[in-house]
């Protein structure tokens, strides 16, 4: 009792911490912003926006959230990113209310990097939708949208649109079979 007390208070500390962070770097930050295990990595010289009631769990891993000058990552309301999530944006990162996105998912709208000689780097967004869970280790790459409702299977490699109400696996990514669900319909 005496230990869960204890977990619960270092918490709320952890997420006045946290909230004091992001708001000196710049961030726009919502009501009811909840941190448990840690405060995540920021590094914002971009724009970052944080909508109501989002949840953020940094145990055993923080998640790392990184905007270019460019970049924009916004978390729509009640989104939650659990350990280990890699969110960086050299252009913008949506992520729709509702949405659930598992352990060590990382997600990245720039390659960083040209492969050919005399080729430039494209940074391209990345739209995810409402209500879409993001299993755990899934890697989204630039240019990706992912409709509302939809799944993404744990260790996938999205690289290809995925339409609405539909679940996907595999490295590529694949469509394996349609979501039953109304619009209205919330992941706990």
């Amino acid at each position: 009792m005496a230990f869960q007390f204890l977990t619960v208070q270092f918490d709320r500390l952890r997420t006045r911490i946290a909230i004091m962070r992001f708001r000196a770097s710049g961030c726009q930050l919502g009501q009811g912003l909840r941190v448990r295990g840690g405060v995540p990595y920021l590094r914002n010289l971009g724009c970052l926006i944080i909508g109501d009631y989002v949840r953020l769990r940094n145990e055993p891993n923080r998640i790392r959230l990184a905007t270019g000058a460019q970049g924009a990552i916004i978390l729509g309301d009640e989104v939650a990113l659990n350990t280990g999530v890699h969110i960086y944006s050299a252009a913008r990162i949506d992520i729709g209310g509702g949405s659930r996105i598992g352990d060590n998912v990382a997600m990245f709208d720039t390659s960083f990097h040209a492969v050919h000689e005399g080729q430039s780097v494209r940074p391209r967004p990345i739209t995810i939708g409402r209500n879409v869970w993001v299993g755990r280790n899934a890697i989204i790459l630039p240019g990706v949208s992912i409709g509302d409702h939809s799944v993404v299977a744990a260790g996938s490699v999205v690289f290809d649109d995925i339409p609405a109400l539909q679940v996907w696996r595999g490295n590529p990514a694949a469509f394996v079979k349609d979501v039953r669900a109304k619009n209205d319909f919330r992941r706990g």
